[in-house]
């Protein structure tokens, strides 16, 4: 007979449990349950959750009930989960408030400072204008139609204004200071940032 140095793997315990062994190979293996508690425990506990499986008479779930049910989940998942959307940092191509860089420019500060952004396929057209202590930010986004929301984020003051039908927005007055510009579009952010007024 043969002596087992270790313990028994656990898929000849299944096998032993489930009758399929040889009588020479179940001899054996009953030997050695004899003499290792261990293995004699696993043997036990393997006995009950098979004889729990073969005793299960539950029936499942209708293939349209779990169907159903997966999907309701899935459209509670779609509205909790917040979508994402990416982010490009604008670029400045030309400011009118910067030292003419050609002749034929007519010198002068302007009243109205314009500044022109690019942001992937969209440019913008941004327009600075004082009113009294405060400064209005207007602009327009051009490039794919798009629906979305500017927003103007100071140290101190944050302000909000939907895009029209034509990309355009007017902020309200703010005061001077340093700010961030970030136009909410449907599948991405396109941020102005230090943006300085005054």
């Amino acid at each position: 007979m043969k002596k087992f140095s270790s313990h028994i793997r656990f898929e000849r315990l299944v096998d032993l449990v489930e009758d399929r062994l040889s009588a020479d190979e179940q001899s054996q293996i009953v030997a050695h349950l004899a003499s290792c508690p261990q293995c004699t425990a696993e043997k036990a506990w393997l006995e009950r959750v098979i004889g729990l499986m073969r005793a299960d008479n539950s029936e499942s779930a209708p293939a349209a009930a779990i169907d159903r049910t997966l999907r309701l989940f899935q459209a509670r998942q779609a509205k909790a989960a917040p979508r994402e959307r990416r982010r490009i940092f604008a670029l400045l191509q030309f400011d009118n408030t910067l030292p003419p860089l050609a002749f034929g420019l007519r010198s002068g500060q302007a009243q109205t400072h314009q500044r022109l952004y690019s942001a992937g396929d969209f440019d913008l057209d941004l327009r600075l204008k004082p009113a009294g202590e405060k400064w209005v930010v207007s602009g327009q986004l051009l490039g794919p139609a798009t629906s979305g929301q500017a927003e103007l984020r100071g140290e101190s003051t944050q302000v909000k204004a939907e895009l029209n039908e034509l990309s355009e927005f007017t902020l309200t007055a703010v005061p001077s200071g340093l700010y961030t510009l970030i136009l909410h579009l449907d599948e991405i952010e396109i941020e102005v940032t230090t943006l300085e007024l005054g």
